[in-house]
């Protein structure tokens, strides 16, 4: 289509020329009429551009309603994980903060059994010396009382006097062990004490001549002896330098008495002996 503009006299007129045909028409006529459609066309297009811009918008607006959902479902799955850990945190923390406080439990107990160890070590080291004062005096007092016992009892104890002693020195023994040493001593010393025995002894009085006499200990205070034949007796007590015999022959028959009650060859009875006025000793 061509347009061409051609001023007459009267009015000024539009040649409109589509392919082969020629309209000619006024000039306002067309514009009239042109300018119409224009306008509508106009506004329809700028209706299409708000169309497509509120698509636009409405993409934008979906896109991103749904990354805030998206974000916000993994805020929320996130936010529970913090939840949890800080929930297991809580519990780890108030477990170490019991842990911690019988830790400090157990750490002032233990510093109390350490100071009641210490004191009960220093008691057990007090007792010790104390004990070993002791067993010092009492092997002293052992030795002495070998000096008195019967040469049959101080035979059998000699073994245990022995492990005591070590040529006159104290040996190295542990204290438990000379401390049970020294109370079977003692037991042994003890029991003979308190019973009478009978004894087979050789030894000389005063006429110098060695005989062998049986013998009644009643204990360590006095004892008895008389020969085979009853005609030889008299009696002993126990001095520092051992036992000092005394010869009394009309003490003869009443001990010889007193050893058939012992072997069972007679029935007991009351003996009429003297006892001598026992000797201090070790004072």
């Amino acid at each position: 289509m061509r347009i061409s503009l051609k001023n007459d006299f009267h009015f000024s007129t539009i040649r409109l020329k589509f392919f082969d045909c020629i309209l000619i028409m006024p000039l306002k006529t067309f514009f009239f009429r042109i300018s119409l459609p224009l306008l509508c066309m106009a506004s329809a297009l700028n209706s299409v551009a708000d169309v497509k811009e509120t698509h636009k918008l409405i993409e934008e607006w979906v896109q991103i309603e749904l990354l805030i959902s998206e974000e916000s479902s993994l805020w929320k799955s996130e936010k529970a994980s913090l939840l949890d850990l800080e929930d297991a945190l809580n519990r780890e923390i108030l477990e170490l903060d019991k842990g911690l406080a019988a830790f400090e439990s157990e750490e002032s107990s233990i510093l109390d059994e350490r100071s009641e160890l210490a004191e009960r070590k220093n008691l057990a080291e007090e007792s010790t010396r104390a004990l070993s004062v002791g067993l010092g005096r009492l092997d002293a007092e052992i030795e002495t009382i070998f000096k008195i016992l019967p040469a049959p009892l101080r035979e059998r104890l000699s073994p245990f006097r022995d492990k005591l002693k070590d040529k006159g020195k104290e040996n190295n023994l542990p204290l438990r062990k000379r401390l049970e040493l020294t109370v079977s001593l003692l037991q042994a010393i003890h029991i003979f004490n308190r019973t009478v025995t009978l004894e087979r002894l050789e030894f000389t009085l005063d006429d110098n001549k060695s005989r062998e006499f049986i013998v009644l200990y009643f204990g360590l205070g006095v004892a008895y002896f008389v020969n085979e034949s009853s005609t030889v007796a008299g009696y002993g007590q126990p001095t520092e330098d051992g036992w000092k015999w005394i010869r009394k022959d009309e003490l003869g028959s009443e001990i010889s008495t007193g050893v058939d009650m012992m072997s069972n060859r007679s029935l007991p009875r009351f003996l009429e002996l003297p006892v001598p006025m026992p000797e201090r000793i070790g004072q």
